[in-house]
């Protein structure tokens, strides 16, 4: 009887170890099926406020219902593109150039009341083609050659056709140089009409004169004009070296003309 009970009271503690070990292990499955549907449902938290809204001091962003005096404005939203006139590095002022004055305008020097004395033009009696002119100042010129030609135009206005070629040599005959680079020479015909002058290369030995001519040498360039056959006897040509020596004149006959 003794052991009977014995017996019952060891299946009773077995049932009852077995009983809390299962109840244990429900307990910790359910708990961590919870855990795992708690951790894969975020929770999400609707907050009605404005896009704007900014919270104060102290204040839960959920609570910010109000933008308050702090919210920052609304952006306008007109519907047409905006641009903004950038300057450009060619507008910015170059650092090299000199600065623009601003005290006004310059005075000219003179003024159209001004009298500028008048130089004068003098000519020397004509000469023969084959004489010496003299422009004063132990300067002279001569006409070293004088033919009949053939032109060809070669800038705008020229004429083709026949022509009288001369050819001038000034001598200087002063202590100092002269310059040639503003000397003219001119042609007119029998008629007195001015002949058209053809340009002549001045890289050309025998182009016109030009540059400066030493004290005691002697120069000489050729100058070509058109003029009819029958209208060269004679014709008249004048030389000018200076505007402040006179023009002299040469006058005769082509030969075959």
């Amino acid at each position: 009887m003794t052991r009977t009970r014995s017996r019952r009271a060891v299946v009773n503690a077995a049932l009852a170890v077995a009983v809390a070990v299962g109840l244990t292990f429900g307990t910790v499955a359910c708990s961590s099926s919870t855990d795992d549907q708690a951790a894969a449902t975020p929770t999400v938290l609707t907050v009605e406020a404005p896009l704007n809204a900014a919270p104060t001091s102290g204040q839960d962003p959920a609570d910010a219902t109000d933008p308050g005096a702090d919210a920052p404005p609304e952006p306008l939203t007109t519907g047409t593109d905006t641009e903004t006139d950038m300057t450009s590095l060619t507008d910015l002022p170059d650092s090299t150039q000199p600065p623009v004055s601003t005290a006004g305008p310059i005075a000219p020097a003179g003024n159209i009341d001004q009298i500028v004395p008048e130089v004068p033009v003098t000519t020397a009696p004509a000469v023969a083609l084959t004489d010496t002119a003299d422009f004063g100042g132990q300067v002279s010129a001569r006409i070293s050659q004088v033919s009949a030609v053939q032109a060809t135009a070669t800038l705008p206005g020229e004429i083709s056709g026949p022509a009288v070629a001369v050819t001038v040599q000034i001598t200087n005959g002063s202590g100092q140089a002269i310059g040639l680079d503003a000397v003219t020479v001119t042609m007119a015909d029998a008629g007195g009409n001015p002949a058209t002058a053809i340009s002549v290369n001045p890289a050309d030995p025998s182009g016109p004169l030009q540059g400066a001519l030493s004290a005691g040498a002697s120069a000489s360039g050729t100058y070509v004009f058109t003029v009819p056959a029958d209208q060269r006897n004679p014709v008249t040509v004048t030389v000018n070296y200076s505007s402040g020596a006179p023009t002299v004149v040469f006058t005769g006959q082509v030969a075959g003309g």
